[in-house]
């Protein structure tokens, strides 16, 4: 098994170059699901297990000092990073995500099933659940959900987020401590090219 290595804001930069990304949050999980495993993945081979660093030449030396200089605060100092780059670059938005669109007579009768619903306009997923539950109604039966029915669905989604925060939060922890932890370190052993094809093929011999 060959495995090819990168750092976690390498894999992230890779995502929002791509013309089809998803979300940063997804990016981050799959790197720490997938690097986590290399003990399991070198056992599971009976040591027939490369690993290829990929750092792109230094390319993005940068950004991976600044990521690894930023995760000494922990995530709250990633999350100040990736806004900054985000801001910079325009990176971070999933090209998955597609807005709701409404006509403008739709438009003008959301905005009455709203009622004195508080919600966060800004927030586009919050937004979209919203949207999204008053069209099913509308277009349906030619009238909207009442103000409850918005509300229910509304603290759905912030349950939802609560959750889905909460998991992201676990999952960059751990990222952190794989960036500095000795041991983990230590088990990304580079191999050059050469000594990839040269175990490959006195593996197959």
């Amino acid at each position: 098994m060959v495995m090819v290595y990168t750092h976690p804001m390498i894999a992230y930069i890779s995502n929002f170059t791509r013309q089809r990304n998803i979300p940063g949050a997804s990016v981050f999980k799959t790197w720490r699901n997938v690097y986590q495993k290399i003990a399991e993945y070198d056992k599971a081979t009976k040591g027939n297990f490369s690993i290829f660093v990929n750092d792109f030449g230094g390319k993005y030396a940068k950004e991976v000092e600044g990521f690894n200089l930023a995760s000494k605060n922990g995530e709250a100092g990633i999350k100040d990073y990736l806004t900054k780059y985000n801001e910079k670059t325009g990176a971070g938005k999933s090209s998955f995500f597609k807005p709701v669109e409404m006509s403008s007579s739709e438009e003008q009768e959301f905005n009455k099933a709203l009622g004195s619903l508080d919600y966060n306009r800004d927030n586009r997923s919050e937004d979209k659940a919203i949207k999204t539950e008053f069209l099913k109604y509308y277009r349906k039966n030619g009238v909207g959900p009442g103000e409850d029915q918005l509300k229910v669905t509304r603290d759905k989604y912030r349950d939802k987020k609560v959750k889905l925060d909460k998991d992201a939060s676990q999952v960059m922890d751990n990222i952190i401590d794989m960036i500095f932890n000795p041991k983990y370190q230590d088990k990304l052993n580079h191999s050059s090219p050469k000594e990839i094809d040269q175990k490959v093929q006195a593996f197959l011999a």
